[in-house]
């Protein structure tokens, strides 16, 4: 693909909210067959398809993890970002982000425990509803738990989950969005 010469703008008083929505997906990277992945640069037509991975996660036939976990946050504690990183004609994104579950639950904490040494693929929504992949075939996100338990009655406690991955893209999004209500139905 070569860079096209569009310009590129901003609609006056169009929506532009900064965050995350209060979600987040995990699949263990083992637990995947097929992830979707994002198309080499060379192959794209298109600004789109240079970042939007096409398909969707096909689960290993036996395993016990068959479709994502849904991980509800804080409301405003979901963040990321894609920091540029490496030598001239060899840079790639480094994309670091958390999020929190608040409280003192035992399944957060199992789950601390369960991503702890993990690798996986992450998947948040943006204010406009995309779906953005953290993670990608060999290029799996990592996640550092941690808990926070407070020292004054009023202090928060809960879980942070810190995650890191490294990517050819500063943004991926899915082509294929998640349900996630249905995830929390099922």
């Amino acid at each position: 693909m070569k860079i096209n010469s569009n310009p590129i703008t901003w609609q006056t008083g169009i929506d532009n909210m900064g965050g995350y929505k209060a979600y987040v997906l995990y699949i263990p990277f083992d637990s995947v067959k097929t992830p979707p992945k994002i198309p080499k640069l060379e192959d794209v037509s298109t600004d789109t398809d240079a970042v939007t991975a096409k398909g969707s996660f096909e689960f290993k036939t036996g395993s016990s993890f068959n479709k994502p976990k849904v991980i509800i946050c804080t409301d405003k504690t979901v963040s990321y970002t894609a920091e540029n990183q490496g030598e001239t004609e060899g840079q790639s994104f480094a994309i670091s982000g958390e999020f929190l579950r608040a409280g003192s639950k035992v399944e957060a904490a199992a789950f601390a425990r369960q991503v702890n040494n993990a690798p996986g693929y992450l998947v948040i929504e943006d204010m406009d509803g995309k779906q953005q992949l953290i993670g990608q075939p060999f290029l799996p996100a990592n996640i550092q738990p941690a808990y926070e338990g407070g020292q004054n009655r009023e202090d928060r406690r809960g879980y942070r989950f810190t995650y890191s991955a490294d990517s050819v893209a500063p943004v991926i999004y899915l082509e294929t969005p998640i349900d996630v209500e249905e995830l929390l139905n099922s």
